[in-house]
């Protein structure tokens, strides 16, 4: 995909750079907040910059799947290449309104992780930026991260709510390129249901049996009951809170479970988290 650059985004790359750390980048939908995230991403490899990304964008994730925050660390050209999550945290649900502290906590741990190994990282965020919902989201993740850049990309000054709240950061004001297009909810549905048949392309998937398992919902243990999880929900299998892989769920007994996923083996899973996206309907 070519990505024509704003003349801004030279100058970007340059703060970048210099004072490296961490960048959320923040923008309304369709304002190319992923367009740009790419852009950097590339330019910032071809400098000898190593760059993590973290992709907590549920709904339209470009790096990860829908209902997961992913990251991965790009080093080289052929990692950009492979435009493929390294780690995932499994969300289980596409409106980040549902929970908006487990979000935060989600793209907390995978900037974490990434913390770990490069000093440059770029965080991408959802298009929810009005209400309350908004404020308290973006806000939220400001203060679980401590960015030392907001890259706030904005057609008609829709940020500066949040903008005018943000003390101690630095702020780079970011015109929207008149290049993006909107895109309706059918194609971002179509975009969705693209990288889930990608996933669990019926070549790559296998049938496992689960056993005596500690099961999630919505940040929280239960005891599910098969009549509240229809086959064909997504799942997160997890080793304690990290996410290994996903699954679709087929049948569900008590503290059983029964799914199909492209993992190869069911060593070391100890916790399924039950999502509300159901690949079936």
């Amino acid at each position: 995909m070519e990505i024509i650059p704003e003349p801004e985004w030279e100058r970007l790359i340059k703060e970048l750079i210099a004072h490296k750390g961490t960048a959320m980048l923040m923008g309304a939908t369709d304002s190319g907040k992923s367009t740009l995230a790419r852009y950097l991403i590339r330019n910032l490899v071809s400098k000898n910059s190593v760059t993590s990304f973290v992709d907590s964008d549920i709904g339209q994730s470009s790096l990860g799947l829908p209902g997961t925050i992913s990251m991965k660390i790009f080093k080289t050209a052929k990692d950009i290449e492979d435009f493929d999550a390294e780690k995932i945290f499994f969300m289980g649900f596409l409106n980040p309104a549902k929970n908006i502290s487990l979000m935060i906590d989600g793209t907390k741990k995978m900037v974490n992780s990434a913390r770990k190994d490069t000093e440059l990282i770029l965080v991408d965020t959802t298009g929810l930026i009005n209400g309350e919902h908004g404020k308290a989201l973006k806000m939220g993740k400001i203060r679980a991260i401590t960015p030392q850049h907001i890259i706030a990309v904005q057609r008609y000054n829709e940020l500066e709510h949040i903008l005018t709240m943000i003390e101690g950061i630095t702020i780079h004001r970011i015109e929207a390129s008149r290049m993006v297009k909107g895109r309706s909810r059918e194609s971002r549905v179509r975009y969705r249901k693209e990288r889930f048949d990608e996933y669990f392309d019926n070549t790559k998937v296998a049938e496992f049996l689960l056993d005596g398992v500690h099961f999630f919902y919505n940040g929280k243990p239960l005891m599910p009951k098969e009549a509240d999880f229809k086959k064909g929900t997504l799942i997160g299998l997890n080793h304690d809170e990290d996410t290994m892989a996903l699954g679709i769920l087929l049948e569900l007994y008590h503290t059983s479970i029964i799914f199909k996923s492209p993992i190869k083996s069911v060593r070391g899973m100890n916790r399924v988290v039950l999502g509300d996206i159901n690949l079936y309907e």
